[in-house]
């Protein structure tokens, strides 16, 4: 590493090395620009700070599937990133770091260091996964021909182990992710609350809509399934009273090792809720979660790259072990599934054309680039860049809503895997025949909201909150193989509805608060 100065011909060198460098390693198109551009304005910024003598030093390198452009600038304490971002708050910094839409900022030693992450190309989840179940399909064929003894050697030796293996890795990853997640959402309520009116009315109009069309869809859809109220025909306060107190845990590390998500909910909200008390004085603590969630979600992406070997594993395994049957009972996730993705696109389209007097041809034609992105890559961050240009350009929504809600709802808010959360649970139940009883329904109902709140916003997100779901709702762990190979194709469309739901929700927040220009909204291309 060594000294650059930081004048125009510096900067511009650094900038040519680090587009090269990424070039090189296979960088996505999308991010070496967008970093050059970064690199260049914020080293600009350096420079109008130290002057042209000031240094700096930087050092590009790869791991794993990811890029990082890493600069130390001596000097004062200065975060260029934020410093004209007054209206940001700490946790959509976070957000957005974690999607990469930002560089990492630190002081540490008079050094000012700056990290810029890029993610390498990679083959589309859609067709990886798709490949996958084919694959397993053929060999499933293919099977039929070999001797019994084959067979069995292929399932009991092969795949069941791969398979327990990577069902343990997902169990072990998935109560700490909703652990930090609920635990740092609720700490941070005390951060958006700086934000104003704005934030807080946010935060909770995204938790109340989520649990409002979750209910109504979900009770909307309980005729379609004879088993509902098997388990009792009545509604009874000892068993709500005995879901409740069941959530107490009797010490703070059973409910990792058991995997009962309402336990460490529990444990996470009351962790929570003493930071955000604490305030100032619970810094410490709330970086190490911060950093701790950072840390489970890098190991749940990487766990998420082996999704298609799970998926053909499973599948093969089902197939040979004359177990496929099952999944052809699932037949109902899908149809009732895509019923509720159309109900939320429904209800939202409507909200929105009617109070704001918009076509409908319209408002769709604005949202569908955003809508296309998530159907395609199953990743919301994905289309952040192209959510925020179209609720500010298209939409009419003021800036200072999109900035705060577009990060914050890509996280937060998800409607769409609320309900496919609930529908997966009480098909499974169906299936396997698990008694469904009002409190077995109000139970599944929080787990989905929560869960869903939970979900990070890349592909395969969802695969760790399957394990926790099902646990939870005592269906057997067999059926966490169908969830997921079913998954492949809800996911893509899951993500696709709740960044069309979020573009929505945005447009009546706006509205409310008289911060969107209708005109805007109701102009044709």
């Amino acid at each position: 590493m060594q000294d650059y100065n930081l004048t125009n011909h510096d900067i511009d060198v650094a900038c040519h090395q680090v587009d090269t460098f990424c070039e090189r390693a296979n960088g996505e198109k999308r991010d070496i620009l967008r970093t050059r551009l970064a690199v260049e304005e914020i080293l600009l910024k350096y420079q109008e700070a130290f002057g042209t003598k000031g240094t700096f030093q930087f050092q590009c390198r790869k791991r794993i599937n990811r890029l990082y452009a890493s600069f130390s600038i001596p000097g004062e304490r200065n975060d260029a990133i934020h410093m004209d971002s007054g209206e940001e708050s700490a946790i959509l910094k976070g957000i957005l770091s974690g999607m990469g839409e930002i560089p990492t900022w630190q002081f540490k030693n008079g050094v000012n260091y700056l990290t810029f992450t890029l993610k390498k190309k990679k083959l589309s989840p859609a067709v990886s996964l798709l490949a996958a179940v084919a694959l397993a399909l053929f060999c499933g064929m293919v099977s039929t021909f070999l001797p019994e003894k084959t067979v069995n050697f292929l399932s009991e030796e092969m795949i069941t182990p791969v398979f327990d293996t990577f069902m343990g890795l997902l169990s072990a990853v998935a109560g700490p992710l909703i652990f930090l997640s609920v635990a740092g959402g609720i700490y941070n309520i005390g951060d958006i609350a700086t934000l104003g009116k704005v934030g807080k009315r946010m935060i909770y109009r995204f938790l109340w809509m989520t649990l409002i069309f979750t209910t109504v869809f979900g009770i909307a859809i309980l005729p379609l399934f004879p088993l509902a109220g098997s388990g009792s025909s009545s509604f009874r306060f000892s068993e709500l009273l005995e879901m409740v107190l069941g959530i107490v845990p009797d010490n703070f590390f059973t409910p990792f090792l058991e995997g009962n998500p309402l336990q460490i909910i529990f444990l996470a909200a009351l962790v929570g809720m003493a930071m955000l008390i604490l305030g100032n004085r619970a810094l410490i603590v709330s970086l190490f979660l911060e950093q701790a969630n950072d840390i489970v979600l890098l190991i749940k992406e990487n766990i998420s790259a082996f999704v298609p070997v799970f998926i053909f594993g499973s599948l093969f395994n089902m197939i040979i072990g004359k177990n496929f049957s099952v999944l052809l009972k699932a037949y109902k996730v899908l149809p009732v599934m895509l019923l509720g993705d159309v109900f939320l696109m429904v209800a939202y389209t409507g909200l929105v054309c009617i109070r704001k007097k918009v076509s409908m041809a319209v408002f769709l034609k604005k949202v569908f680039p955003v809508f296309l992105i998530g159907l395609t890559t199953a990743s919301s961050a994905a289309a952040f860049l192209e959510n925020r240009k179209v609720c500010a350009e298209k939409l009419g929504i003021d800036k200072k809503i999109v900035n705060i809600g577009v990060p914050l709802g890509q996280v937060v808010f998800m409607p769409g895997f609320s309900i496919l959360y609930f529908v997966m649970g009480i098909c499974m139940a169906e299936i396997y025949g698990v008694k469904i009883s009002p409190v077995w329904l109000i139970t599944a109902l929080v787990i989905a909201v929560v869960l869903a709140v939970a979900t990070p916003p890349i592909p395969g997100g969802a695969l760790a909150c399957y394990t926790i779901l099902l646990l939870q709702l005592e269906i057997p762990a067999q059926a966490i193989v169908i969830a997921v190979a079913i998954n492949v194709i809800l996911d893509f469309f899951a993500t696709a509805v709740d960044l069309f739901c979020l573009e929505a929700e945005l447009t009546e927040l706006a509205g409310d608060l008289g911060m969107l220009d209708v005109e805007k909204i109701r102009k044709t291309f």
